[in-house]
């Protein structure tokens, strides 16, 4: 029973001290722990206020990037299309030039039985 005793009068003993001990820190350093307490609390609400500020940051500089691929990727559509277009139209054009050709053979396929005859 005694141990139990001094057990539940050890807290009570630390306790004590420990609020003495406060009260003599406060009484010593009061005024600069609530000087530094003032200033870590400005250079936290910095740290916050950077921290939003780098987000905002952040997420304009995604979408500015992902505005620049969609562009990139619609001028390089539209750059595809275009080599498209002009390779089919080069083809067309050498199909048509192949088809004159094949007309100028028969043509002269004609000239050379006519001169035969």
């Amino acid at each position: 029973m005694e141990k139990k005793l001094e057990k539940s009068k050890a807290p009570e003993t630390t306790q004590e001290v420990d609020s003495r001990i406060a009260a003599v820190r406060d009484l010593i350093f009061g005024e600069n722990i609530q000087q530094y307490n003032s200033e870590f609390a400005d250079v936290y609400d910095k740290i916050k206020a950077l921290q939003n500020e780098t987000k905002s940051n952040l997420s304009d500089a995604i979408s500015n990037l992902e505005n620049k691929l969609a562009d990139l990727e619609s001028l390089m559509d539209h750059k595809f299309q275009d080599l498209n277009d002009d390779l089919d139209k080069r083809l067309a054009d050498l199909d048509d030039e192949k088809a004159d050709r094949r007309k100028l053979g028969k043509a002269l396929e004609k000239i050379a039985l006519m001169l035969q005859e």
